[in-house]
């Protein structure tokens, strides 16, 4: 109803100032983003480190942010929207071509609406700037409906648009015909169908032990708290018996990862028989004697004391990088923020390959961005997520989460494992669907079997990384030419049919005078 409310106030305030229209979208992205971003008052509340009075207003600024930024681009989408060519008819009953709306085409300024949201989750989760935060996408409320079948053709972002189409048809409902609320209600019926195509095979089962420790960040950063940690996780984990791959969420080892903390991992993968993977922290030294600490999930197999590792790429803003930092560093040092740089990993990674599996990796904030997840599955027989997930404390943040991790192994044709220290730890398979999981703020182990994923979904395939890109080049650019070529047909076309009308009531006002005369004087 919410959708049904916009689309409501753009048909009202069309052709009007751009800064009313600012202001009420302006007011919804605020109501959006503060209740479906309130967890963030949680994180900074979950350090001990910072009062409630600047918990309160970081996390004010950080949703009049984003509501700023949603407002910009759905203002100037709908302004160009609006503007599009229309003919109008002057009062000597000749067309021209104008670029101002009318009133009459009031009616399809919705349309301008669903645009610009479009416009909107793409630039979040397709360009990747710094400041992007693919979170609140529409199309992950809808992950248990039929409609979600339709990521495995255009991602998470097709879904949302065709929510907004039939939040546009309920919209106007009264002026709906049978055929055009027959095609509304088609997407529903084909995500049922895209949802039961083969696009990948299964191959071997293997069965997952993920534990859940339910330890809080302020056990784990204690003076003892490598200790605790290790411990507890280890006893959860030697009680399973006869598993493939047991999976430890991020951060589980408050320390820098050294060739000890690897050994120490061998040897408890040679007593679980099976090979551990869990998150850490990784140290280099750059330039000058400047060290670099990255956030890393490390993989050991029972056979070897060696290791594999994953070094995460995408920081989260203002909680383990600062973007635009020359801006924003005077702010965050005079609010005595406890932000730490934290240095992404660089380049292509590649998966990790344990007891002849290939387990493609992400951590935490990166399972958010469609096709990053989408170009690490390309080759990976399942995919695993750690999270911390500690910082959400008792708010809806676990289950945003959770939300966009299954969306993920939608898209992506795979089972998806999801290890968190305090959950909503789970596995989830191809379809969406939940399979294992142990709820928020409570230990133990989450148990399930899986199938190693052979081939790729029409996302995946075509929709993600630089085959995206291309294909949208190519969109929007045959678009363009194609619309440029249709509109001069058209204008021909219209051109000829307004004059041959006109000689016609030339020649019944006065059969006398030949058309082509007037015609001329005119």
């Amino acid at each position: 109803m919410s959708l049904v409310l916009l689309f409501y106030v753009s048909e009202q305030t069309f052709g009007r100032s751009l800064f009313l229209r600012g202001v009420i979208l302006f007011a919804f992205a605020v109501g959006m983003y503060g209740i479906g971003t309130s967890w963030v008052f949680n994180s900074f509340q979950s350090t001990g480190e910072i009062s409630v009075s600047v918990s309160f207003w970081v996390t004010a600024l950080f949703v009049l942010g984003n509501a700023c930024v949603f407002t910009g681009v759905m203002v100037i989408v709908q302004v160009f929207w609006d503007r599009r060519p229309i003919f109008i008819e002057n009062e000597d009953r000749r067309f021209t071509l104008a670029w101002n709306p009318s009133a009459e085409h009031r009616r399809y300024s919705a349309f301008g609406t669903v645009l610009a949201w479009i416009v909107f989750e793409l630039l979040n989760t397709l360009v990747e700037w710094d400041m992007a935060f693919p979170w609140l996408l529409l199309g992950y409320a809808y992950i248990d409906t039929w409609l979600v079948g339709l990521a495995t053709v255009g991602g998470v972002t097709l879904v949302s648009f065709f929510v907004l189409v039939t939040a546009l048809a309920l919209f106007r409902i009264q002026h709906i015909k049978p055929i055009t609320m027959a095609i509304t209600l088609l997407p529903w019926i084909l995500g049922v169908g895209f949802l039961n195509v083969s696009w990948t095979q299964p191959g071997d089962e293997k069965k997952l032990a993920l534990v859940q420790s339910n330890l809080s960040i302020a056990e784990k950063l204690a003076e003892d708290g490598l200790t605790t940690s290790w411990l507890e996780n280890v006893r959860m984990s030697i009680d399973v018996k006869g598993v493939d791959f047991v999976i430890w969420p991020e951060g589980t080892l408050h320390a820098t990862l050294d060739q000890r903390l690897v050994y120490s991992l061998y040897t408890l993968a040679a007593r679980v028989d099976a090979p551990i993977i869990t998150g850490t922290s990784g140290r280099s030294v750059f330039g000058d004697n400047e060290d670099l600490f990255y956030n890393v999930a490390v993989g050991v197999s029972q056979y070897e004391p060696e290791h594999q590792e994953y070094r995460k790429i995408k920081m989260v803003p203002f909680g383990e990088s600062i973007p635009f930092e020359p801006l924003f560093r005077p702010v965050i040092d005079w609010l005595k923020l406890p932000i730490t740089n934290i240095s992404p990993g660089s380049g292509p990674q590649k998966n990790m390959v344990l007891d002849e599996v290939n387990v493609g990796i992400t951590i935490c904030y990166e399972i958010a961005f469609p096709s990053y997840v989408a170009t690490r599955s390309r080759d990976a027989d399942f995919l695993v997520t750690l999270s911390e997930d500690g910082w959400f404390g008792n708010s809806i943040g676990p289950v945003q989460h959770m939300q966009i991790a299954r969306m993920r192994a939608v898209e992506t044709g795979r089972y998806l494992a999801r290890a968190t220290t305090r959950g909503i730890s789970g596995i989830v398979d191809p379809r969406g669907k939940i399979i294992a999981t142990i709820p928020v703020n409570e230990p133990g182990v989450a148990l399930g079997s899986i199938r190693t994923m052979q081939g790729k979904t029409w996302f995946v395939r075509y929709l993600s990384g630089l085959s995206g890109w291309i294909l949208g080049a190519v969109a929007v650019l045959g678009s363009g030419a194609l619309s440029i070529l249709g509109s001069a047909v058209i204008l021909m076309f219209m051109k000829n049919f307004f004059v041959r009308e006109r000689r016609k009531a030339v020649e019944n006002e006065n059969p006398v005078i030949k058309a082509d005369e007037v015609l001329n004087e005119d």
